[in-house]
C-alpha cells in the first residue's frame, strides 16, 4: 500500500534539504535563495517496509502579489490536493513568523493529517525552540536537522502511521498498477529559456501540471510527469532552459543545466523546442550536438507559431533554417505547434511512440546486406575500401558495423552516402546512426 506525502511551508525553511534526506538523493535542487522549487517535485520512498510518494513544493507566500509567487502557490495547492499526509516545514531557529501563520491557516482548512516539522535544530540544545511551534495548534511538532538528519526517524516513524491509516484504496491500486506495469518511454523537453517548455507539457496533458510563467527561467528542477497513451506509458521531463555557458552566472542556473544535461541522458526521446518568432541559434545546434552525442532520438518542434515565423518566413523556409542550424540531428521531423491555440498539438505524441519505434528498431543482417549490395551497385567504394558486409549491433540508438578492408580507405563523403541511403530504405525517422567500420579478419 502507497500514499502521498506533500512538503509545504513558506520560501526558505528547508523544504528541499529535508526532500533529499527522505529520498536519499539529489532529486531536488538546494540552494540558499529562496524561491527555487517552482513545481511539484516527486520521489518514491520506502520507510520500515512502507512504500510512499514524497512531493516537494514551493515556498508559499501568501501576502505576495507576484505572479510567479502566485503561480507557485497553485502548484503547492495542488500538491496539498494529492497528498494523505502534509509535513508542514518551519525554522526553528526564526521562531514562528506571520508566514507561518498564515501558512498554518491553509493547512488547517485542508483537514488531512499535518506534521510540523521543526527544522534547523542542528543540536539537542536547540530542540526546546521547537516547543513554540505547538501554539500553531497541530498535536505533532518533530525537531529535526535536515542538512544533519537529525529527527528524520521520528518524523518518517509518525508519517507511516498517518499513511497506513488515511491512504485511499482506489488510489493505492491505480498507483500499484501503473508501477507493475511501468514500461515508459522517457522524453525529455529541452530548449532555451522561455520558449514554452512548461506550456508545452501543460498541452500535452491538458492540465496545468507546471508551473506556467512568462518569466524566464521559471522552470530549475527537472521534473518527471507520467501519463498513459494509446497502452504505453510516456514519463515528460520538463527542464530548465539551456543558455550559453557564458550567460550561467549564477550556481543556481549551473545546477538546472546540469540537471536539464543529465534529463537528455536518461530520456529515450528529446524534443528539442524552438521560438518560432526568432531566428534559430548556435545555442539549439549546441544543444543538438549534445542530443546527437548522448544518442538520443529527436524532435524538432517550432512554437509560438501564431505569432508569425521569425523574418515573415514561410514554413518551408523556417524549416530549411531549422535544420541548419541543428544539424547534428538534421535527420529529425520539424512540427510547427502554438502551446497557446494548442496547433498542431496532435501530432506530438503519435509522433513520440513513431520515434520510439524507430529508436528501438533492428534490421535483419540478410536484409542490410541485401540492401547494401544494391547501395554499392550504384556507387561503390574505393578498392582499398570494400565493403564486406555489415550487421546491426546495437538498438537505442543502432549501431551497424561494416566490415571492410582497410577502415582508413572510406572518406567521409562515402560514409555520409551510406548513412543517406540507409535511411532512405529503412527509415530511422530522428534517431542517429552509429556507423563502425572495422578491418576483416
Amino acid at each position: 500500500m502507497a500514499f502521498s506525502v506533500a512538503i509545504v511551508g513558506r520560501p526558505n525553511v528547508g523544504k528541499s534539504a529535508l526532500f533529499n534526506r527522505i529520498a536519499r538523493s539529489s532529486s531536488s535542487i538546494v540552494h540558499k535563495q529562496s524561491g527555487v522549487t517552482r513545481d511539484r517535485l516527486y520521489a518514491e520512498c520506502e520507510w520500515q517496509g512502507q512504500e510512499f510518494t514524497l512531493i516537494d513544493t514551493g515556498g508559499l507566500d501568501p501576502q505576495s502579489s507576484d505572479e510567479l509567487v502566485k503561480a507557485i502557490a497553485a502548484q503547492v495547492e495542488q500538491a496539498m490536493d494529492e497528498a494523505d499526509v502534509l509535513v508542514f516545514v518551519v525554522d526553528a531557529r526564526a521562531g514562528i513568523t506571520p508566514q507561518d501563520l498564515e501558512v498554518a491557516q491553509i493547512l488547517r482548512k485542508t483537514q488531512k493529517p499535518v506534521l510540523v516539522a521543526a527544522n534547523k535544530c542542528d543540536s539537542p540544545g536547540q530542540d526546546q525552540a521547537a516547543l513554540e511551534f505547538y501554539s500553531l495548534g497541530f498535536p505533532d511538532v518533530f525537531p529535526i536537522s535536515a542538512i544533519h538528519g537529525l529527527g528524520i526517524g521520528d518524523l518518517l516513524d509518525r508519517i507511516v502511521e498517518e499513511g497506513h491509516e488515511l491512504v485511499r484504496t482506489s488510489e493505492t491500486e491505480e498507483e500499484e498498477s501503473v508501477e507493475g506495469e511501468f514500461e515508459g518511454i522517457k522524453v525529455a523537453i529541452v530548449g532555451k529559456p522561455n520558449v514554452g517548455k512548461s506550456s508545452l507539457v501543460n498541452q500535452i496533458l491538458g492540465q496545468e501540471r507546471m508551473t506556467v510563467s512568462p518569466v524566464p527561467g521559471t522552470t530549475v528542477d527537472s521534473v518527471d510527469v507520467r501519463f498513459n497513451y494509446q497502452g504505453k506509458e510516456i514519463v515528460l521531463v520538463d527542464t530548465a532552459g539551456l543558455r550559453r555557458p557564458a550567460r550561467i552566472d549564477e550556481k543556481l542556473e549551473e545546477l538546472a543545466v546540469g540537471r536539464a544535461l543529465r534529463s537528455i541522458k536518461r530520456s529515450d526521446v528529446v524534443l528539442l523546442l524552438i521560438d518560432g518568432t526568432d531566428r534559430p541559434s548556435a545555442q539549439e545546434r549546441r544543444i543538438a550536438g549534445y542530443i546527437r552525442r548522448n544518442g538520443k532520438a529527436s524532435i524538432l518542434l517550432v512554437n509560438k507559431v501564431d505569432l508569425g515565423l521569425w523574418n515573415d518566413m514561410s514554413q518551408e523556409e523556417y524549416e530549411n533554417l531549422v535544420l541548419y542550424e541543428c544539424r547534428p540531428i538534421a535527420y529529425s521531423n520539424v512540427f510547427f505547434i502554438s502551446c497557446l491555440t494548442g496547433k498542431g498539438m496532435n501530432m506530438i505524441l503519435p509522433e513520440i511512440l513513431w520515434t520510439y519505434e524507430e529508436y528501438h528498431k533492428r534490421i535483419e543482417t540478410s536484409v542490410l546486406n541485401q540492401a547494401l549490395a544494391e547501395i554499392m551497385d550504384f556507387y561503390p567504394p574505393p578498392r582499398a575500401g570494400k565493403i564486406f558486409y555489415a550487421t546491426q549491433v546495437e538498438q537505442a540508438p543502432p549501431k551497424i558495423v561494416f566490415f571492410v578492408k582497410d577502415p582508413s580507405a572510406i572518406p567521409e563523403s562515402y560514409i555520409a552516402y551510406l548513412e543517406a541511403e540507409i535511411r532512405k530504405r529503412f527509415g530511422f525517422r530522428g534517431v542517429p546512426i552509429n556507423m563502425e567500420f572495422r578491418p576483416r579478419r
